[in-house]
């Protein structure tokens, strides 16, 4: 009987200590990546359909930004970073360079065009 007990009161406690650490790994991203994952992501639904984006951190200072979609028939890689290591001004907390082709087309398609995204041209 008092290791039933025991076992309840010990659940509750698991389970909340769990939740409590998945909550606090999963926002571990900074608020810029953040912000670039949710805005690409938008503007690609946007523009090509239901897109899914995902930021794996490359370096201390440099992200890796993937996204998917139905329609586009490969996955467009970009490059985030802070906008202070922007090589011009930008409006948004990141800087965003097109890392693959496709992403490099479609940074001048849709919504996208408004990202300021660096596909590699001259300024």
């Amino acid at each position: 009987m008092r290791v039933r007990n025991g076992v309840l009161y010990a659940l509750p406690l698991l389970l909340v200590g769990s939740i409590a650490f998945a909550s606090y790994t999963s926002g571990s991203n900074p608020a810029f990546v953040e912000e670039a994952v949710n805005t690409v992501s938008s503007k690609m639904s946007y523009s090509f359909g239901l897109s899914t984006c995902k930021a794996i951190q490359k370096s201390a200072a440099q992200w890796d930004l993937t996204c998917t979609s139905a329609t586009t028939p490969s996955a467009l890689t970009f490059t985030i970073q802070s906008a202070d290591k922007a090589p011009y001004d930008v409006a948004t907390p990141y800087y965003l360079t097109a890392s693959n082709e496709p992403a490099k087309k479609a940074s001048g398609e849709g919504l996208l065009r408004y990202l300021m995204i660096n596909n590699g041209s001259k300024i």
